[in-house]
């Protein structure tokens, strides 16, 4: 029989013990969130097990299912990681695909981006950043973006793959860059927003602009502003040109923000890890709703305008269609999906599909709320 008398757990015994329980846990529970775009009359849909679909959004008809041919094995991932390396095998993406000139672009946790040929499913190539990475990509020109733990922003040459460039920070990347007017833009777990200039590799302002927190959520660019949220409880909106704040302050909320905002009408939508969602004034900060919409459990997935309706999900699968205006419920109900919702929604002719932790596509009318008929799609193999 077990004797505590005998039995002398040290510190570091202790220490393991905690630290093998987290990854348990966390590899039990969040798998990644696969994102899902729209781009040219098609979805590209990353899934939960490793594979890359582009689907006809009317029928869900497959034109293209695609994944890997060798075993994934991350090179640098964390004790705590729960890749496709592993013993306890976890989400291979966190974050959506991107297309570019026939091809589509696509980041393994593992580290692995790789090239596939649209139409072909041929793949033109893949590329070892050896760094686990915990967002999606960005191409712009002819180079694909994509930030990594090791705290690096990788540029990589979008025709094969090669290493051109990269930028480091002093913590890890775990969000998708955005690219505009020839700039990078990202935020690092070192509390920093960054602007990269494409051609330079050097920061386009004279410093990072710096937070109180770690920042995941992709920043948001409209009319030469940077909108984005910090582990800070804050939300922010600083000049693209200078990294000068454009708020007299930012807009504080009870808890992270995690996800990208969306923007409508001169208004920010936020969602935020305190249950709420925000209409935020973009021009100077301020509340715009008389009060936050509750949506009942954390906030990850980015919202989506659809319309006249804001779309967002909580993490617990209930989706809901808010009026712009108001932030007062436009749907006859809420839609519960009875599975989590990491992953931002996605937006195209008149639908929202949501990409849930089942590895389920679901398509809601936008207006109504309603299911499309005959449209909830097993995205497994």
């Amino acid at each position: 029989m077990f004797n505590t008398r005998q039995t002398r757990l040290t510190k570091p015994i202790i220490i393991a013990i905690l630290l093998a329980a987290l990854a348990l846990a966390g590899c039990a529970g969040t798998r990644g969130w696969p994102g899902t775009i729209s781009e040219g009359g098609t979805l590209y849909v990353a899934t939960m097990d490793g594979r890359v679909l582009a689907l006809n959004p009317d029928s869900g008809v497959r034109t293209l299912d695609w994944q890997p041919t060798a075993k994934q094995g991350g090179q640098t991932a964390s004790f705590l990681s729960c890749g496709a390396g592993s013993t306890l095998k976890g989400g291979l993406f966190y974050g959506a695909p991107a297309i570019a000139n026939g091809l589509v672009y696509a980041a393994f946790h593992t580290g692995k981006v790789y090239a596939i040929d649209a139409a072909s499913e041929v793949q033109e190539w893949e590329q070892d950043i050896r760094s686990t990475v915990s967002g999606g990509v960005a191409v712009s020109n002819d180079t694909v973006f994509v930030g990594s733990s090791n705290g690096k922003l990788s540029a990589l040459d979008a025709g094969n793959g090669s290493l051109k460039w990269e930028f480091s920070t002093e913590n890890e990347i775990g969000t998708t860059p955005v690219v505009a007017d020839g700039v990078v833009y990202f935020g690092s777990l070192d509390h920093n927003l960054y602007a990269v200039d494409t051609e330079t590799h050097k920061l386009k302002w004279k410093e990072p602009f710096k937070t109180g927190g770690g920042i995941a959520s992709p920043p948001l660019i409209v009319d030469g502003v940077v909108y984005f949220g910090s582990f800070d409880n804050k939300f922010y909106a600083v000049y693209a040109d200078t990294g000068e704040p454009k708020w007299p302050k930012p807009f504080e909320a009870g808890n992270w923000f995690w996800s990208q905002a969306a923007y409508g009408n001169g208004t920010i939508y936020a969602g935020c890890l305190d249950h709420n969602v925000y209409a935020i004034d973009a021009g100077n900060g301020t509340m715009v709703w008389p009060k936050p919409f509750d949506a009942g459990s954390l906030v990850k997935a980015s919202p989506v305008i659809a319309g006249e309706v804001l779309v967002v999900a909580s993490e617990e699968g209930k989706v809901f269609g808010l009026d712009l205006k108001t932030g007062l419920e436009k749907w006859p109900n809420s839609v519960d999906l009875k599975s989590k919702v990491l992953s931002p929604l996605c937006a195209a002719g008149g639908k929202v599909y949501i990409n849930t932790q089942s590895n389920s596509l679901y398509a809601l009318d936008a207006e109504t709320g309603r299911q499309v008929p005959n449209w909830k799609i097993s995205l497994s193999k």
